[in-house]
């Protein structure tokens, strides 16, 4: 059972909406002004393999006392 996202035309409000199937789909109202002047928007969406990699990018300049890659010296 999909969530589609909504915008109604009435009152340009936007909210999601559990549909389980497509006749109901056709049956959404709004849930602020109830109208049934109502658009399914598309959806974006963002899909994630793996784990998140740490950024290679050091904190600061490298110590030149004992090259810290995290910048100044902790010492």
């Amino acid at each position: 059972m999909p969530i589609y996202e909504y915008v109604c035309h009435a009152c340009e409000h936007e909210f999601e909406e559990l549909v389980r199937s497509m006749s109901a789909a056709e049956k959404v109202r709004c849930p602020a002004c109830k109208s049934g002047e109502v658009t399914r928007k598309l959806s974006v969406f963002a899909a994630r393999q793996g784990e998140a990699k740490p950024s290679a990018m050091p904190a600061g300049p490298p110590c030149s006392e004992c090259c810290n890659p995290g910048g100044p010296c902790p010492y």
